[in-house]
């Protein structure tokens, strides 16, 4: 009897004496969901011929090739609903792989038939207005009011040259970059 107590006690103690915590602190999450979010306006691609350039025009690391520009055309954005309302806004985000770590908002030049490309230029993105560069796989910086449903958001593209000239290999320089529009 004695046992049976002393185990049935021993089992109770164990049963409480689970794990401790305290609580100290909270996450509160927040966010919307919208009925309603811009499109590339013609379809999800957007074609951009940077043209052919000598590998001797890069001179010096960090030389570029013209900026050529481009339009990102947006369609179906959503309005604000009634005046005085804030207008709405989103960053692109921009996601490729970067050339290395040394220059993270570089686009490696690569396609998906996996042909050799040349090698010691990237692409460089910037938005035409401030000439600021676009950002690669991190959360942007610059901002884009929503102020009518239909809208174009003007962007430069360039090669620029990452490696010293004698090291840059002559090839194809196509690249490609997945766009997100984030609304935060």
């Amino acid at each position: 009897m004695k046992t049976t107590y002393k185990l049935m006690v021993g089992g109770l103690l164990l049963a409480l004496a689970g794990n401790s915590y305290a609580i100290d602190g909270r996450i509160n999450f927040s966010g919307a969901i919208i009925k309603t979010a811009c499109v590339i306006n013609g379809g999800n691609d957007v074609d951009v011929p940077l043209g052919t350039y000598s590998a001797a025009q890069f001179r010096e690391i960090g030389d570029t090739s013209p900026n050529i520009p481009f339009t990102l055309p947006l369609a179906n954005c959503p309005v604000a609903q009634k005046e005085g309302d804030p207008l709405p806004h989103f960053r692109i985000w921009l996601e490729a792989e970067a050339v290395d770590a040394t220059h993270p908002n570089l686009v490696k030049l690569g396609n998906s038939f996996g042909d050799t490309m040349a090698d010691g230029v990237g692409i460089q993105i910037m938005d035409a207005n401030t000439k600021a560069v676009m950002l690669l796989n991190t959360l942007p910086t610059i901002t884009y009011d929503i102020k009518t449903a239909t809208m174009d958001v003007n962007l430069l593209a360039n090669y620029q040259s990452f490696k010293s000239p004698d090291d840059i290999i002559p090839g194809p320089a196509d690249a490609s970059v997945n766009v997100t529009l984030d609304y935060r």
